[in-house]
């Protein structure tokens, strides 16, 4: 499957990395570090996705955004 056939919208819970870059607007290493961080990184198999949800869930913890 190429890239061009896949695509994410903001109703995706789990996304894979290029949308998660997008999402913070961080460069790869940042927003794989991130996601490290703050514990949204899921595996799945081979697969590397990032819970939306739960970087939401930090995001609006560091705000305080209810």
């Amino acid at each position: 499957m190429n890239k061009s056939s896949v695509k994410q919208t903001r109703e995706a819970r789990l996304v894979k990395l290029e949308f998660w870059m997008s999402y913070t607007g961080l460069g790869r290493n940042s927003a794989m570090k991130l996601g490290e961080d703050i514990g949204c990184k899921v595996k799945v198999g081979k697969s590397v996705l990032y819970d939306l949800r739960k970087a939401d869930q930090y995001f609006n913890s560091l705000t305080g955004v209810k």
